[in-house]
This record gives structure tokens, sequence and C-alpha cells, in this order.
């Protein structure tokens, strides 16, 4: 397993997983993979002479064995429309680099978009969940309407599309919503490839619930399954944030047959500044009143919980069953750790924090293993440029497993688009080999 950044860098690194293709407009394209062992975080470089990203670049949508699809902009200054975007499969073990047909009229978010890699990388599929009006009979909501976008490369047929309906609506039932949110039943955060004979996809609202469905299948079905209820700390949280992904993170562990789920929670307390003395009876109190105070907010640790469920799951959550539970205080009572002194030497060196008021969001949960690996941005004490740190936390044993600085020159970590994958799984000898025999560069 493998920490992806879904942006690509523009370079050209070339090494034995290049691969080559054109693009739409008849320009040269290079991709290639240049991998680390998490903490630190793998890339993809791509190189297209005549081609410049003004306004954004490549982006990797989904992987899964030993495959990757990226999208890449053809035109300089557009962002939104499908013409203007190229869709590429490439395999970094074979060298190869196929361009899609171009999925137009039909819209791909990135997010609910998953490849799925069939016998062994000989064909695959790419499958798109796609959102529709919903269905009312006068004001009573009948169903939430989906299209399911499907290409299959041993298909001459190129795109088709589907109709996905929703009528059963478990998450209303076991993770209600306050009347004043309004929100979309399902918005997709993360898509999962599950495979099998048919195909299955896991489309994630890191809010409230999943939708699994086997997209190979003839006719195929939504299965509805509600996320566990949101930790106390997070309720208020969550509805006012946009994206859910800053505490929240779901994979797929294959080795364990596990549908994985991660909750993180961050506390804090309140210190109240130019605090006056403590009044001595109630009309002092109102003599003194200030509406104005100011107060300064103060990192208070954190708790990462972890939730999992069997394949194939069930219908409903009771499915989910606690993992285990790990906080800041667990990790520092490893004080003979000498990956945790290392950490704490340096936040005492180049910050003026510690452990329990770092700040720590965006977790993402190992695929292989108990390892919750969790982003960290501060202001360091001497530099104008912040400090990015990735830890790695193994939750059983309640230990910080290795921790890594990341290149904040590269990129401004205004959101980190950090994933796990399997791109490194089969065989184990292209993370040893193949890339270790590259020229690895920490900044790249």
């Amino acid at each position: 397993m493998v920490l992806l950044d879904r942006w690509c860098y523009i370079a050209d690194l070339p090494n034995n997983t290049t691969a080559e293709s054109t693009t739409s407009t008849g320009l040269p394209i290079k991709v290639t993979f240049r991998a680390a062992r998490p903490p630190l975080i793998s890339h993809f470089c791509v190189h297209c002479p005549g081609l410049y990203f003004r306004r954004v670049g490549p982006k990797i949508v989904a992987t899964d064995a030993d495959l990757v699809l990226l999208c890449v902009p053809t035109n300089p200054y557009s962002t939104i429309r499908e013409l203007d975007w190229d869709y590429f499969v490439y395999s970094p073990r074979a060298q190869w680099l196929n361009r899609l047909p171009n999925p137009h009229p039909r819209g791909l978010n990135d997010s609910a978009t998953a490849l799925i890699s069939r016998d062994d990388g000989a064909w695959y599929a790419v499958a798109a969940l796609g959102v529709r009006p919903p269905l009312y009979h006068g004001r009573t909501l009948i169903s939430w309407e989906f299209d399911l976008h499907l290409y299959r490369s041993s298909d001459s047929k190129g795109w088709i599309s589907k109709r996905l309906s929703v009528t059963e609506f478990e998450r209303d039932k076991l993770i209600p919503l306050p009347r004043a949110v309004d929100r979309l039943y399902h918005e997709t955060g993360k898509t999962i490839t599950i495979g099998g004979e048919h195909g299955t996809v896991a489309w994630v609202d890191l809010w409230r619930g999943i939708f699994f469905c086997d997209v190979l299948k003839e006719r195929p079905v939504l299965q509805d399954v509600p996320l566990p209820v949101p930790a106390r700390g997070n309720w208020d949280r969550l509805l006012k944030n946009p994206d859910p992904i800053y505490v929240r993170d779901v994979t797929i562990s294959r080795n364990k047959g596990l549908i994985k789920y991660v909750e993180l929670e961050e506390f804090f307390s309140q210190e109240e500044l130019n605090a006056s003395p403590t009044p001595l009876s109630y009309t002092d109190w109102v003599r003194n009143y200030n509406n104005s105070r100011k107060y300064r907010v103060i990192r208070n640790g954190w708790k990462s919980t972890a939730w999992n469920m069997k394949i194939p799951v069930g219908g409903s959550c009771e499915g989910w069953h606690p993992d285990c539970v790990v906080s800041d205080e667990d990790v520092i009572k490893e004080a003979s750790n000498p990956c945790l002194s290392d950490l704490m030497a340096m936040l005492s060196t180049e910050t003026t924090l510690t452990l329990k008021e770092l700040p720590v969001e965006y977790p993402i949960l190992s695929m292989d293993d108990d390892v919750v690996y969790l982003f960290s941005q501060a202001k360091p004490r001497h530099d104008m440029d912040k400090l990015a740190v990735m830890l790695a936390i193994d939750m059983k044993k309640a230990t910080l497993q290795e921790w890594a600085e990341l290149d904040v020159q590269k990129r401004t970590f205004f959101v980190p688009n950090f994933f796990a994958s399997e791109i490194c799984r089969k065989p184990k000898a292209l993370l040893l080999d193949t890339v270790l025999s590259c020229v690895y560069d920490k900044n790249i």
C-alpha cells in the first residue's frame, strides 16, 4: 500500500514505470509513477510538451490493482467542460497508457468515479455515479434518482448510462438531519472499488452512508448502508463544514475482508484574554459586565475511533462493529518510543506546540493494517512557510509508528488530497524492485 497525491507533478522524470501516449489534440504525453513508503507521499509525474496547465493540472481519479485512471486538461483555460479533459488508464507495471473515449455529454464527478481492473488488467471498466433531480408526488418525495455511467474496454459500445433509484431512505431513519440543514440524500466524497465477479463499487458519502452497487450486472441496483452515528464532538462541525473528509475516512481491507471506517474528534478549550477577577456578587458582575470579552481557542487533544464491517455487507448500520480507539494521551504514554521523542524534539525546536496542541486532520486508513495516517500543518517558529507532517499511528498498539515531514515548497496545502492505494499490492516487487531502482527524490 502507498499514500498517493491526487495532483500530478508536471515533470519529465522517466524510469521503468514510464508509459507514453497522445492526447486528443495530438500531443505526446508521458506518465511516470514515483513511489515512497508511507508515511511519505507517492506521486505521478506528467510530461506533455506543448500543453500548458494554467488553471488546473492532471489529476489521479481512481486506482485499482495495478491500474490508474487519470484526467488531463487539454485546454489550459478550462476547468469544467467535459470536452476539455482527456481520461487515460495507466499501468506502471506493464508501461502502457490508454486514452478513453470522451464521456461527453456525460459529466464525470472525479470523487464519484471508480476504476475496476478485470482479469489481471486484461480489460477494465470505469463506473461513475451521477445525480439526477429527485422524483416527487406532489410534495411527497418518492425517490432519489441517479445515473450509472459505465465504460468497458472490452466492449465496442463505448459509454452507456443506466438509471438507478433509491426509494427506501434508511439514512433519514438512523441518522436524520436537522430540518434547517439543506443537503442532498447522497453526496459522494470518495469511491472504493471492491471488485468481485460483478464489479462491486462503493460510493461513500462521508456524512451519512455508502451506496454499494454491482455495476457489471445487467440490472444493477443501489444498496444503501448508513455509516455509524457521528461522534458527539463532531455533531456541529459535520453540519457546518462542507466536506467531512477532514475528520472521516472509509477504505477496504482485502486481506481481512472488511470495510473500515474511522472518525477523528478534536477537543478545544477557551481561555479568556485579559480576564478580570471573579466578581464577589451578582451586582458586581452586572456592574462590570463586558459582552466584548475575547477568548483564545486552545487545542486540547484528539481521539480517533475505528469501525469495521464484513464483506459482503448487510443492508443496515448494524453491520458496523467498533474496532479500536486511540487518543493523543495514549500515544504520549509511550515516552520511550524513539519515534515519538524525535517528533516532540522537532516540535519544540520548530514550533511552540506540544503534541496535544498539534492540529491533526484528514485521517487516512491503512488498507493493510491498523494504522491511521493523520495530516498536520503548523506554523514554524522561525519561518514564514508552514510545517506539514504526516503521522502514522498504530491504533491497536496506541503508538506513533512513524512520521514524515512533507515538502510544502511544491504546493500550498489548503486541502491535502492524499489517499491510500493498493497500486503496489501486486506484485510487491513493483515497490521493492521497480520503484526503489528509480532515482527517488523526497522533494518530488
